[in-house]
């Protein structure tokens, strides 16, 4: 039947006549009257969950595909099994093409050459499942070409389906999954150099983990010289056993594409040849942002040092760096704190490591990357963690980093090293006269109360009004494992931390002086006779109140501090009052 049949029938149509059980018929029944709760739907042969049409014999597709199409609700729609008869499945597809609100098509398992009339032409987004045969993955790129709304895809990849993606005309982002080991082919390598070459709509393509290899690079490359490649796009080329030549290739295909964003090129086995080629084309590259070699670890410190050159380039402007798993030896630091202290770009660096026996920085090389830090000015994320050769010596020279002037850093991650309370100490120490840092992620391991009395100080010095005044008020949060020590600690840490979460630096010392002192010394003041008192007053005044019991011991407090003036110095407030009063009279006359 055509739609306009559909039509005249639906109306007194029986839905115990088109489905195969009382499940079916309850779910067909929310479809046709668009129940708002039907977000989701699943077209399966046998039940896993909720809002599921389990397809059995007695079932009209042909009129579940209609409903779907007539529905307002349903965003997702997730068909995994239709039946071997060609015809039951075109209905259902003939039928669910008026359909306006399904945004994403999950299509997966063995399916039939019904695909090829697929005709979504709403639909954004569909992933095509990579166990598929390859019959159906024929039929499923002719479907394809008719769903022009198109603008995400992932899944299988064949030359035909690479084909049926290049004619859509907002396609804009494509995962490409190969699962089982399997490699991609020449072929299918062949196909997306030419998707790259024409696809001008595109900005992300991920092929992470596909086996390109050397030689599928090269052949991508091609594609990816084009200028109008992946403009302002991401390229993930990750877990591909990619090496010095294949990365030599891409090298040369950058300089042409001065266009994309950011380049994940991550687990690969490439070491410094091609670091060296990459990083010559990159140096003169103003359009990446983000790169990532982590993890390629047969890059020593001659890697380094051409990274270090996209650093010192005036072109680059690359913004976030990611050098996990990398050897950072101590003259490695040293390179990159020289280029860091020049480079004005750079807001995240990242030197973690992922595993137990990995080293990408210790005590020296930190030491030396914090000198040329100190003379930088940008940088504000700065990922050091499971670095365990990090001690607290290391931690220690971060000093000068955080004290300088041009520190900007606003968040330290430092996961997964065991520093303890002497790394507490050092970092307390480090930070007590910065005014960047909001942010500081640790594991405390090993930290006792006495490491978390380091860091109370660090925030809230209550030795003293000026002991607060002094103390860290920008930073806002510490991250932390939970354990019994330094329970009590820790609750005093959390309340000055939200104290600064909430307050400027200025306020926030000012509150915390006012919640801890209840009531503040005036004396030492009255060598200054009077010139204090506008200032006190002012003080006061500008407090910021969390609550109007606190408001009220303010008030109550500064008319303390007033009357405490007043008792001090009695003559001269007499003195001042009784000039007031014959400056009044003279002006009256």
């Amino acid at each position: 039947m055509m739609n306009y049949q559909f039509d005249a029938l639906a109306a007194r149509v029986k839905l115990k006549d088109i489905t195969s059980c009382a499940d079916n018929r309850a779910l067909l029944h929310r479809i046709k009257n668009n129940d708002p709760g039907l977000r989701t739907l699943a077209v399966l042969d046998e039940p896993e969950d909720e809002d599921e049409f389990i397809v059995r014999e007695g079932d009209d597709l042909g009129w579940l595909g209609y409903f779907i199409g007539r529905n307002e609700k349903l965003k997702y729609l997730s068909v995994c099994y239709l039946p071997g008869d060609r015809e039951r499945g075109v209905k259902f597809f003939f039928g669910m093409q008026r359909n306006k609100s399904i945004k994403g098509v999950d299509i997966c398992n063995h399916l039939n050459e019904s695909l090829s009339v697929m005709n979504l032409p709403h639909v954004t987004s569909i992933s095509f499942d990579s166990y598929s045969k390859r019959e159906d993955a024929n039929y499923f790129a002719l479907g394809l070409r008719q769903c022009e709304a198109l603008e995400d895809y992932s899944g299988l990849v064949t030359a035909e389906i690479v084909a049926s993606l290049v004619s859509l005309p907002w396609l804009s982002h494509i995962y490409i999954n190969k699962r089982g080991g399997l490699a991609i082919n020449r072929e299918e390598c062949m196909a997306l150099r030419e998707l790259l070459a024409n696809a001008n709509k595109l900005n992300h393509l991920d092929l992470s983990d596909v086996g390109l290899g050397n030689d599928g690079l090269r052949l991508l490359a091609e594609g990816l010289a084009c200028y109008s490649s992946l403009a302002d796009g991401v390229l993930d080329l990750s877990r591909n056993d990619i090496g010095d030549e294949g990365l030599q290739a891409l090298a040369s295909s950058l300089a042409s594409n001065a266009k994309l964003r950011e380049l994940n090129l991550c687990n690969n086995n490439f070491g410094d040849k091609g670091l060296e080629a990459l990083a010559e084309s990159l140096a003169h590259n103003r359009a990446l942002r983000v790169l990532s070699i982590a993890a390629n670890t047969a890059i020593t410190k001659i890697g380094v040092r051409a990274i270090s050159r996209i650093l010192q380039s005036s072109k680059s402007r690359l913004e976030d760096l990611r050098l996990d798993r990398i050897y950072i030896c101590e003259e490695g630091g040293k390179i990159l704190g020289d280029a860091l202290s020049i480079n004005e770009s750079l807001v995240s660096l990242s030197l973690r490591c992922w595993g137990n026996d990995d080293v990408s920085i210790g005590d020296d090389g930190l030491k030396a990357l914090a000198h040329g830090l100190s003379r930088n000015s940008h940088l504000k994320e700065l990922d050091l963690s499971r670095n365990t050769a990090i001690t607290a010596t290391g931690l220690r020279s971060l000093k000068q980093y955080f004290r300088s002037p041009s520190c900007a850093l606003e968040n330290l991650t430092l996961y997964d090293i065991n520093f303890g309370d002497k790394g507490a100490y050092a970092l307390a120490y480090a930070l007590r006269e910065n005014k960047s840092l909001k942010f500081l992620y640790f594991d405390d391991r090993g930290i006792t109360s006495k490491g978390w009395k380091a860091f109370l100080k660090l925030i809230c010095n209550s030795s003293s009004p000026n002991g607060i005044y002094l103390s860290n008020h920008t930073l806002s949060l510490l991250s932390w494992c939970d354990n019994r020590a330094g329970r009590v600690v820790k609750k005093k840490i959390l309340n000055c931390l939200a104290i600064n979460k909430k307050c400027d630096a200025q306020n926030a010392a000012k509150f915390k002086i006012m919640y801890l002192f209840l009531d503040l010394d005036m004396v030492p003041l009255f060598q200054w006779n009077l010139k204090f008192l506008p200032l006190v007053k002012s003080w006061f005044d500008t407090i910021t109140a969390p609550n109007d019991d606190f408001v009220a011991s303010i008030r109550n407090r500064k008319l303390s501090a007033t009357y405490k003036f007043v008792k001090g110095m009695p003559a001269l407030i007499v003195s001042v009052f009784r000039h007031s009063d014959s400056a009044a009279l003279e002006n009256q006359r």
